[in-house]
């Protein structure tokens, strides 16, 4: 190919010779998009061929650093003719960096002659491209740390301090009519972003909007502007020593699963709510001083408030109800679900079970509840089936204690047989799972339960369980035999 390229290359020059002045005139110049790379990325170099006349042939060739950057594909020595049309060409190179350093990428040796005129070979302008590769941590320690506001302002109102790039909590007050503001934020540095800014809902009361800048490098500033909306007919609400208002705008409202928007006056003013035929509940929105806004349960006839808190689950949605009513069997404690401390119910024969005594928010019953903390399921609660599960479960473990190391012969038979009947797999995976809750009892405990069986029927029962796999093993291999013979 090199050969080829040399024999073209000297045609070209043969046939080409330099004759009188003309108006030809070219370029070719390297570029890349990117100025700094780091260590093990790749990037591109365009090389770009042209004319203001059509071009009749060109040739060149690059070099670069090649203990920085490392060539992956692309020709180092070119050589392209014309058809009377073609002006331009375009050549696409790929390097990867390879360590630290500047390094150029050089246009050498330019040649070009134009279609017009065949005889004059002319030398055409050149530019070359440069890149500074850097390790990831030497980029990042590079970014800009400034996270600070150039200005930030509320159209129509005046903020309060008066505006400095290192406050960061502002107050404006509006007139009750106000429905919504703009906020207008620029960034002191041009690489920084911002975000919070533009049109704001308002409701009555305290509105806290939060502008945050984040600098090139990551690190973040929050600039608050706290924005009091004069409600001129508020209602006040007090809830265990904290002040509330009750929102009265129905878009900065979350419905609830369950519920529809309704209204409903309380005093003489008439705010939205969102109700439901099946739990028979009437919820608001409130806001407190911070301007943070939270349904709460509203009882018309007693004028009383309590917080929602509604517990989602995987597939279904529940709100937890206060019982003064006991659970045999169980003893009362709290469990934390999504964060929030829940009144409960927790097992006394098996602590991993949990009750919650709740309404079904779909359905508008209450009734008890098992909580699987591991898969966020609630599955309705049944005395009888839950029993059956506890029993079944302690005579099982009871079972495997008991046979010591008898069970380890027996666990190694069924390992030959699970491999041939995937009914015995079933059982090794649910001998695995006993053995596990065994490591983490007491010895104390172990031995107890131990002591308490009689070994005479723990080696009968053995002794009946290898029968069983013998002959499940036999069954197995008659089959194949069989098989074999058709």
């Amino acid at each position: 190919m090199k050969k080829i390229k040399e024999i073209l290359l000297g045609l070209v020059v043969c046939f080409l010779f330099v004759s009188s002045v003309s108006a030809a005139s070219g370029s070719i110049n390297a570029s890349t998009s990117q100025k700094t790379i780091a260590v093990g990325s790749t990037f591109t170099v365009t090389v770009k061929v042209s004319s203001n006349e059509p071009l009749g042939s060109w040739k060149f060739g690059i070099s670069y650093d090649s203990s920085v950057i490392s060539l992956q594909s692309g020709d180092t020595m070119v050589a392209g003719y014309g058809d009377g049309a073609i002006k331009s060409k375009t050549y696409t190179y790929k390097f990867k960096a390879i360590k630290s350093g500047t390094a150029s990428i050089k246009v050498m040796s330019p040649d070009m002659v134009s279609w017009s005129d065949p005889n004059n070979l002319f030398t055409p302008s050149t530019s070359n491209a440069s890149v500074t590769v850097k390790t990831q941590d030497e980029i990042q320690a590079s970014y800009s740390k400034d996270n600070t506001l150039k200005s930030l302002s509320v159209e129509g109102y005046e903020l309060s301090p008066q505006f400095n790039k290192d406050t960061t909590n502002y107050t404006v007050s509006v007139p009750d009519t106000v429905e919504k503001i703009k906020v207008n934020a620029q960034v002191n540095d041009s690489t920084a972003r911002v975000s919070g800014a533009g049109e704001i809902e308002l409701s009555q009361g305290i509105n806290k909007i939060e502008v945050v800048v984040t600098a090139q490098n990551g690190s973040l500033k929050t600039y608050t502007i706290t924005v009091d909306v004069k409600d001129l007919n508020p209602i006040e609400v007090d809830i265990d020593g904290s002040k509330y208002t009750v929102v009265k705008k129905t878009d900065l409202l979350t419905e609830p699963i369950g519920h529809t928007a309704s209204t409903i006056k309380i005093g003489e003013v008439e705010v939205p709510c969102f109700k439901s035929e099946l739990t028979k509940l009437t919820i608001v929105g409130l806001k407190d001083e911070n301007g943070d806004i939270k349904m709460f349960v509203y009882d018309e006839e007693t004028n009383k408030y309590s917080l929602y808190r509604e517990i989602k689950g995987a597939s279904i949605a529940l709100l937890p109800v206060k019982t003064e009513n006991d659970v045999v069997g169980f003893k009362r404690t709290t469990i934390k679900i999504n964060d929030e401390e829940y009144e409960a119910f927790q097992s006394e024969a098996d602590d991993s079970f949990y009750l919650i005594f709740a309404m079904n928010v779909a359905t508008g019953e209450e009734d008890y509840y098992i909580f699987d903390n591991e898969n966020n399921l609630f599955v309705k609660y049944n005395s009888k089936a839950f029993e059956k599960i506890l029993t079944d479960n302690k005579e099982f473990k009871l079972y495997t204690i008991a046979l010591g190391g008898a069970s380890i012969v027996l666990f190694l038979l069924l390992l030959i047989v699970a491999g041939k009947n995937s009914k015995f797999k079933k059982i090794i995976k649910r001998l695995s799972s006993q053995k596990e809750s065994l490591r983490q009892k007491e010895p104390e405990t172990i031995q107890e339960e131990k002591d308490e069986l009689d070994d005479t029927e723990v080696e009968e029962e053995i002794r009946e369980e290898e029968v069983k796999v013998d002959e499940d093993f036999e069954a197995i291999e008659n089959k194949k035999k069989r098989k074999k013979k058709h």
